[in-house]
């Protein structure tokens, strides 16, 4: 039976902010998708502990005085989220994330921020099997034009994508890209979800350092300095 017959989990976070060094989570998702459709999910609306700015509020619609009033305090949503993750990668289940290294490198800061135990410390340094449809996309299909967002890759692919920018919205369609991904490519559904995995490694750091290379030739070194080629951490040395 092949490995795409059981479960995938999607995850997904909006957050205060795109700097994962310096901005919060607000909200998080977890769903468990089989061929057949959405097994289950489990949601966190969490109060970050800071202002929510009025941009990232026009993006995911959660606003301070939401988050102030009805959610879950950072410590308690960090543990279970982090939890639920660890115990899903110890079973050997894929977790699907877009841009992975950005949603997973957040959620370790943020760990680390509230002295929670970060997820790399529970798996002993090993997070995977991790899936990301942004890095497989890019790798199979790397000079098509246009953005690369979570809502065009969903379209070029014919995955349904409703309420975007709501985390458990967000984790379904990622986990709905991957069999989509692979199905069109078929010399990746060969591939185990450990073999996918440590491919991404090799992908994500060749796209990267063609960024790198990019912003160099642009002049542009301070962005250059910036993009990291590691995951699906995102370590800049």
């Amino acid at each position: 039976m092949s490995w795409l017959e059981e479960p995938l989990v999607g995850f997904d976070t909006e957050t205060t902010g795109v700097d994962v060094y310096e901005d919060r989570i607000v909200t998080a998702s977890l769903v468990w998708v089989t061929p057949s459709g959405v097994a289950d999910s489990r949601q966190w609306l969490i109060n970050p502990g800071i202002p929510i700015p009025a941009a990232a509020t026009e993006v995911h619609g959660i606003t301070t005085e939401m988050a102030q009033a009805e959610g879950t305090e950072p410590r308690i949503a960090l543990e279970e989220i982090t939890a639920a993750l660890a115990e899903t990668l110890s079973r050997g289940t894929p977790i699907v994330a877009f841009n992975a290294s950005y949603d997973l490198t957040l959620l370790e800061v943020e760990n680390a921020r509230h002295g929670i135990a970060t997820l790399e410390s529970r798996l002993a340094g090993d997070i995977w099997p991790i899936l990301d449809p942004l890095v497989m996309d890019k790798h199979v299909d790397r000079f098509r034009r246009g953005k690369r967002w979570l809502t065009t890759v969903a379209e070029h692919y014919g995955v349904g994508l409703i309420d975007a920018h709501d985390a458990q919205a967000d984790a379904l369609a990622a986990a709905q890209l991957v069999p989509k991904i692979l199905a069109a490519y078929p010399d990746l559904s060969v591939m185990s979800p450990l073999e996918l995995h440590d491919a991404q490694i090799r992908w994500r750091a060749d796209q990267q350092t063609s960024l790198i290379e990019y912003f160099k030739r642009v002049g542009n070194e301070r962005a250059a300095a910036s993009v990291s080629t590691s995951w699906p951490l995102d370590h800049v040395v």
